[in-house]
């Protein structure tokens, strides 16, 4: 195994301004969050650059990117995040490539926080599920309000930033079971003047199929926002599923397989200095609470490496599971994100929750590229940092 890029999620504020109905975060399961800190200490900021100075001697890594997540991170003053970004580039360029990135609702951003953007050059993921009606059915207020104008008036401010080569902005949209296909890419697209997208499929283990229509109904919806893509969009807009798909669907075809022992590692820093599996893995609740408790102040990176809880994903990450050896995709989708196969009774070995959509959109993706639409959007610049999942 050799780390390629290491992502490290900083809970810098354990607080939202919204109560979206689909949160992962402010659940019965996680109520110990409030037991934390609000804000994550300044000393803690300083703790977690000596804990990736010394992790860099023991596993020598390419890019460290440091994702301001929460809760929502805007809260905090951009003062304190422009000083933590000062001091690790200054500690910690030279040994590794530094970036920044930041995962937004996208409800206040104040002027402090777009010139540190800019000046970071961080990506910005921002969270918009598609129109008013839709967004605001899902994302409200703690007053039960919704947050769309606000999130939109945002993006209208991120966007020339955008245009003029100083941000990457990337739309974090979740596909829920009232998810319009084609009508709410149009207008992200058309309407908001987006150029990024990541799909998001709701979370689900294994253990928890949402039953054939829906799969039907999301297949159908990928299949359709494909064809429009393709038609409209490719060579101007990034939709990460879309294009992700496409190159390996066209690699696995020239016989170029990429090395699977070359991951993108990643950890959750908490306010209260623990470090945590990042909360892709909270859905796998039994699995995911019996983690070792590990402190960015007392254990070494090493430590986390060396858990259970993180050997048992890394192998997940670089095997495909035993239902889907003789899958014709195998080498496309690789199982899909782990977290969706996961299952009590046997962990990860399983086929993804969403394995039936996905293969009916990679067998029209594939049909479409036999057809003879091979042509691949422009490379993206890689000086931008993309948004946080």
């Amino acid at each position: 195994m050799r780390i390629n890029a290491l992502y490290v999620i900083i809970k810098l504020v354990e607080r939202c301004n919204l109560k979206c109905s689909y949160c992962y975060y402010y659940t019965d399961e996680n109520a110990e969050v409030y037991q934390r800190a609000t804000l994550m200490p300044d000393g803690l900021l300083l703790d977690l650059i000596g804990y990736i100075r010394e992790a860099l001697v023991s596993a020598p890594v390419r890019r460290v990117v440091f994702g301001f997540h929460g809760g929502e991170p805007t809260l905090a003053k951009a003062s304190r995040v422009r000083a933590f970004c000062e001091q690790a580039r200054q500690d910690l360029e030279g040994q590794v490539e530094v970036g920044f990135a930041l995962q937004t609702n996208g409800v206040h951003m104040s002027r402090e926080w777009l010139s540190l953007i800019v000046e970071q050059r961080m990506g910005v993921g921002i969270s918009i599920d598609g129109d008013r009606q839709l967004h605001d059915t899902h994302r409200v207020d703690h007053a039960g309000k919704g947050s769309y104008d606000r999130v939109r008036h945002t993006l209208d401010t991120l966007l020339p930033l955008e245009r003029a080569g100083h941000v990457r902005v990337t739309a974090l949209t979740v596909m829920g079971e009232t998810f319009d296909g084609v009508a709410q890419y149009r207008h992200m697209v058309d309407t908001l003047g987006l150029n990024h997208i990541k799909l998001l499929f709701v979370d689900r283990t294994a253990d928890m199929p949402p039953g054939a229509p829906v799969l039907d109904k999301l297949a159908s919806d990928l299949c359709d926002m494909f064809d429009h893509w393709l038609l409209h969009d490719r060579n101007r807009v990034d939709v990460s599923l879309f294009t992700s798909t496409v190159r390996a669907l066209l690699a696995v075809e020239h016989g170029l397989r990429g090395a699977r022992d070359r991951i993108t590692m990643g950890f959750a820093l908490l306010s209260d200095g623990r470090v945590r599996i990042q909360d892709d893995f909270m859905i796998a609740s039994d699995w995911f609470w019996s983690q070792q408790e590990l402190n960015v102040v007392d254990t070494a990176f090493k430590d986390y490496v060396q858990q259970p809880h993180l050997q048992q994903l890394v192998h997940e990450l670089i095997h495909v599971p035993d239902a889907c050896q003789d899958c014709e995709f195998s080498d496309v989708c690789a199982g899909g994100e782990p977290a969706h196969r996961y299952t009590r009774a046997r962990g990860f070995d399983n086929r993804s929750v969403y394995c039936d959509a996905l293969m009916r959109f990679h067998r029209h993706v594939q049909t479409r590229l036999a057809a003879g639409s091979r042509a691949l959007p422009a490379a993206l610049p890689s000086t931008l940092e993309a948004g946080v999942a």
